[in-house]
This record gives C-alpha cells, sequence and structure tokens, in this order.
C-alpha cells in the first residue's frame, strides 16, 4: 500500500514581537496533535527574526517533535497601514505564495492562536475549488455588520455580504495564483490604504470578491468570554452573530483565536479558562510546569 500524502504545511508569519506567542501556539500543537506530531509540518515566514528569536524557534521544534523551517519574508509595503498593537509584520501572510512556491495548498494560522483540537480534519478539507477557506468573521460577520471596510459603499461592495477572518486560512495556493488572489490584495492596499480597517483581512476579502468556502467556527472562535464582562466591550454584530452563541462556541473550539488588541500573555488580559490555559503553554516554554488539567 502506497504512502498517504504529507499534509498541507501549517504556516505562520512573525516579527520579533511575536516570537513569545508563537512558541506558545507551537506547544499548543504538540499537545493536541500527541502521538501524531510527527504528522504535521510548520513553515515560519521570517520577517526580519533575530538570531536568537531564531533559535529559540528551532531549539522548541527539535524538543516537540514538529518539524519547523523558517524562511525569509519580504518586507511589505512600508506605506500599507498599521495601528499602535499591529505592526508591518500583518502583511507577511500576503508573501505565502512567493515564500512557499512549491506547496499546493497550506494552513495559514496566526501566532495569536491556539490550537485546542486535530487540525489534520481541516487538513484534509476539500475546498471545492475556492481559493481560501475560512470562517465568519465573529464581530464583523457581514459587510455593515461591524466595522470592516469602511466606505465599503463607496467600493461597490453590497451590504450583507459576508466577510471573513483572515486568521486561520485554508488556501489553495494554485487556485490563489490562477485568479490572482493575493495580487488584488496587494492592489488594493495600494491604491485605498484610507478604506482599510482591518489590513490585510480587509484586502483579501475584496481580493476574493465572495469566492471563499464557509468553514465551521470552531476552526477559528474568537476568544470573546474573557472581554464580554469587561466594562466597554461592544459586540457590533449581534443581530447576524448572537454573542450568546459565540460564547457558546467556545467549548467546541479547535482553534482559539485572541484577537483584537488584548492579549493572554499581556499582563491584565481578564482571568478565565482560556487565560488559564494560555498561560499554561507559556509556563512550559518559560520551564515553570503546566496545566494539563485544564484541557477539555
Amino acid at each position: 500500500m502506497s504512502n498517504p500524502l504529507p499534509l498541507p504545511p501549517l504556516v505562520c508569519g512573525i516579527d520579533d514581537g511575536y516570537v513569545r506567542p508563537l512558541r506558545a501556539l507551537m506547544r499548543s500543537i504538540a499537545r493536541a496533535h500527541s502521538g501524531a506530531i510527527g504528522e504535521l509540518r510548520l513553515i515560519v515566514l521570517d520577517q526580519g527574526l533575530a538570531a536568537g528569536s531564531r533559535e529559540a524557534i528551532e531549539h522548541d521544534a527539535q524538543v516537540l517533535g514538529l518539524a519547523t523551517q523558517l524562511r525569509p519574508a519580504p518586507v511589505p509595503d512600508p506605506n500599507y497601514p498599521v495601528s499602535d498593537w499591529v505592526s508591518s509584520a500583518v502583511y507577511t501572510r500576503l508573501s505565502i505564495p512567493e515564500v512557499i512556491p512549491e506547496e499546493p495548498r497550506v494552513l495559514y494560522l496566526d501566532a495569536d492562536t491556539m490550537v485546542l483540537g486535530d487540525l489534520r480534519p481541516l487538513l484534509r478539507r476539500p475546498l471545492l475549488g475556492s481559493p481560501v477557506g475560512a470562517v465568519l468573521d465573529a464581530q464583523n460577520p457581514a459587510i455593515g455588520y461591524g466595522i470592516a471596510l469602511p466606505g465599503w459603499d463607496r467600493l461597490g461592495i453590497p451590504m450583507g455580504r459576508e466577510y471573513f477572518n483572515s486568521g486561520v486560512m485554508l488556501i489553495d495556493l494554485a487556485r490563489c495564483r490562477k485568479l490572482r488572489t493575493f495580487e488584488k490584495a496587494h492592489q488594493f492596499l495600494a491604491e485605498h490604504p484610507g478604506k482599510v480597517r482591518f489590513w490585510d483581512q480587509d484586502a483579501l476579502n475584496v481580493a476574493a470578491d465572495n469566492n471563499w468556502l464557509r468553514l465551521e467556527p470552531r476552526w477559528n472562535t474568537f476568544a470573546l468570554s474573557p472581554l464580554a464582562s469587561q466594562p466597554g466591550f461592544i459586540h457590533y454584530a449581534e443581530a447576524f452573530t448572537p454573542l450568546e452563541q459565540l460564547l457558546a462556541d467556545e467549548e467546541t473550539a479547535a482553534v482559539i483565536h485572541f484577537a483584537g488588541p488584548d492579549k493572554p500573555w499581556n499582563d491584565g488580559y481578564p482571568e478565565g479558562r482560556l487565560k488559564a490555559l494560555y498561560q499554561g503553554f507559556l509556563s512550559e516554554m518559560e520551564g515553570r510546569g503546566s496545566r494539563a488539567d485544564l484541557l477539555p
């Protein structure tokens, strides 16, 4: 019997500011694939990492048994918009077709995610001709039901068109090249920098032009429970995605996404199960023990 084809690689893109979160993510991947970690591969898009950062990632990969390769990524256009909590490295994922030309498919994960379930079913998921598989953005699920893509009406984008979060994307690179998906995203950023609220995510939604496979929320579940009880929390899309359902989704999540400026590795992040889980992976990384008892 012939061996099955290797699974598509996981891909992350970081600069030095996200080395610690990436290392925690790597530990969560290893924990979720105990006994099967040898089936996975990770490609890290290196946005100017220091030598010490690369050494730490490579050391962790060896300890965890996660085959990992670091590849230099081109510097994003300095004219692309950023914010006080997002650096230009957010655009590193737009270089995936250029930096990873040999792979037909990849699974992109933001470094601020935490894997709690087996990713292999998603890695094997057919895309049915779509260039990208993704999950509706929990707080901006459709144009006009959130704060994504300001000026959408002047761009000719219809209200109510569904909008995906780019923090987890199953990508058919051959299909993307044929449709020029990533080239169109770059073009949008160059031509409309003032109409971008969520950086590459806005650009990719425009470029995909509603041609994307809808994945189940479990593959990109926002960590909303730590934030929902905080003063000033606003869920803009209650009419489209009720907060009660989004909070329930956390119980079945395979990938938790700490989207937004509040991160679980920073001081002041709200206490709760998700923070404790994440801090457990940081503790393992820093040699302070683990919190395996908190896992489902």
